[in-house]
């Protein structure tokens, strides 16, 4: 008979620290946890090297089995030394750094191995740190159910938050269920259509996981999800969200704002001095100018929010400052040719925003009647008779605008149409009056009811905090597919606590493994430049560089 010698493996001489040994450890002693019948020491593994973040450990593993024959633990199992993971090669204060870098910080595989690497002298491949990144998205996702669930049980009800992304034009969309009261996510899944009755069915699949009832919805006001609830249960309170039916008031402002500022732009980019300005490294005249064109760079970058800043509004307050702050040079003892130049930079901004004023002026003029309504519904002390009425008396004045201009009045016989720069400030009333007709029946329900929101902006910024995950790690040409196949994991990942006590709890609780999806590798993005565009408030220094720049000119 052949003979076999096993080699147990050796500590290495450049571990200094002391072996550590697992032993099992049990409140009844050396007893099996399953049938209560005697434990026997198998053997141990002779150890193994463990590279733990503050440095390497040698750990010598010894094995059990339960002496009843049937037992489930009648095979040899090892005790696990606290820190590790049964039959994984990395200890869990690795796991739970990785686990970190990805899900909190956004970064790809790759980073998260140099950064091991050079920050914790830790050796982790790609391979590994994905590995471990999708048997977190199995574990997070198995404990925030759990979570949630005892959540919601606790509380008693529900109040549903609800909507739908689609990543990719023709793909299945991605449906986001959340309770508001506790601000889980009750429900993520894909699908290819979302029709009243699909949905209706997801309502009650929701009450009959949680047990709980749903004593309100809370939506954007789309069709499908009106009438889920209305065959759902008839008598629910439906909340539309106030942030989407005040980002439809605004849209033909929106419209009109985002014109004027891309024209600004385009009139701006055509002057000569910002057309030659890549050359004022090799022209001295054109580096004269270099100042101002960063200035005027300045002032067309402005952004905005669509609620309390206007870009092309803010756009044009700034040429109207540039211009402002040009005019006294005039006076100067400066070159002919200098002079020459800056009388046309003077000349094309004054025509450029003689010919945009009066659409400046237009959105100026919208603009104090998308503020009364924003205003009004802002105040969420009041009770939905007192708001209710403040909307009506909005309504009313521009009705009677209309009727003055011999304008359609009656909201049920104005048609839909899409906003642009060319709509009339006739016609943005006319929309406006026409949505606060299509919104009216829910606009005021979470005045009366104070567990219902007034908006599902969480959801929102739910999907915006995916996508940018996805686009931190693929790029934003992959992003869509992989927004499609694995959002609905991480809609549930997005909320939970990453701190290195709850990511290694989570993984202590579950060690079944994720099978793994093909994932895409890292595009990195450009970095561009950001310009302070506030020019009105905030000094740039700009005109004092040009300022200095005249004066060394002229000498």
């Amino acid at each position: 008979m052949d003979s076999f010698l096993y080699l147990m493996p050796a500590k290495p001489i450049e571990i200094r620290s002391s072996t550590i040994y697992t032993y099992w450890d049990f409140n009844g002693g050396l007893t099996c946890p399953l049938c209560f019948m005697p434990l026997q020491h198998e053997f141990n593994n002779g150890g193994r090297k463990i590279i733990m973040l503050k440095g390497p450990l040698w750990v010598i593993t010894n094995y059990y089995s339960c002496s009843n024959p049937a037992c489930e633990l009648h095979q040899a199992f090892s005790a696990v030394y606290p820190s590790m993971l049964d039959r994984k090669k990395f200890p869990l204060d690795v796991w739970a750094k990785v686990v970190q870098h990805h899900f909190k910080h956004h970064l790809n595989y790759s980073t998260i191995a140099d950064l091991m690497w050079d920050d914790w002298d830790v050796s982790i491949s790609p391979g590994a740190v994905r590995s471990i990144c999708e048997f977190f998205e199995m574990a997070g996702t198995q404990h925030a159910n759990e979570t949630v669930l005892k959540e919601v049980r606790a509380n008693g009800k529900i109040v549903v938050s609800l909507d739908g992304a689609q990543p990719i034009k023709g793909e299945p969309s991605l449906w986001i269920f959340s309770d508001l009261l506790t601000g889980n996510v009750l429900l993520a899944r894909e699908l290819d259509t979302a029709p009243a009755a699909v949905l209706r069915e997801i309502f009650r699949e929701i009450e009959a996981l949680y047990g709980v009832p749903i004593v309100a919805v809370v939506s954007d006001k789309q069709k499908n999800i009106v009438n889920a609830v209305k065959l759902f249960n008839p008598d629910l309170p439906h909340a539309y969200c106030h942030y989407h039916f005040l980002n439809h008031v605004v849209e033909p402002i929106a419209s009109k704002d985002s014109h004027l500022q891309t024209e600004l732009q385009k009139e701006v980019r055509k002057l000569s001095i910002v057309v030659n300005a890549k050359n004022s490294d090799s022209n001295n005249f054109y580096a004269l100018f270099s100042p101002m064109v960063e200035e005027l760079k300045c002032a067309i970058s402005a952004r905005g929010d669509r609620f309390k800043s206007f870009p092309g509004i803010e756009t044009f307050a700034n040429l109207e400052h540039v211009l402002a702050q040009l005019q006294p040079y005039l006076a100067w003892s400066l070159p002919q040719k200098v002079v020459r130049s800056l009388s046309a930079l003077i000349e094309s901004l004054t025509r450029t925003l003689t010919t945009h004023r009066e659409l400046y002026q237009e959105i100026r003029d919208l603009i104090p009647d998308f503020e009364r309504v924003r205003e009004i519904l802002s105040h969420r002390e009041k009770d939905s008779a007192s708001v209710k009425r403040e909307v009506e008396k909005w309504v009313l004045t521009l009705q009677d605008r209309l009727k003055a201009r011999n304008f359609e009045w009656r909201p049920e016989h104005v048609k839909w149409q899409q906003s642009s720069f060319k709509t009339s400030r006739e016609e943005v009333w006319q929309e406006w009056i026409r949505l606060e007709q299509s919104y009216h029946e829910g606009l005021f329900v979470a005045y009366d009811n104070r567990e219902v929101d007034f908006t599902n902006n969480a959801k929102e910024q739910l999907f915006h905090r995916c996508k940018h995950h996805f686009k931190s790690l693929l790029g934003r040409a992959n992003v869509a597919q992989a927004f499609q196949e694995h959002g609905s994991v991480y809609a549930q990942l997005m909320n939970l606590d990453y701190s290195k006590e709850r990511v290694s709890s989570v993984l202590l609780a579950c060690e079944t493994p994720l099978i793994e999806s093909e994932r895409k590798e890292f595009h990195a993005q450009y970095a561009t430049v950001a310009r302070t565009w506030r020019i009105r408030e905030q000094d740039t220094g700009n005109l004092k560089l040009f300022e200095r720049a005249l004066t060394n000119y002229t000498r």
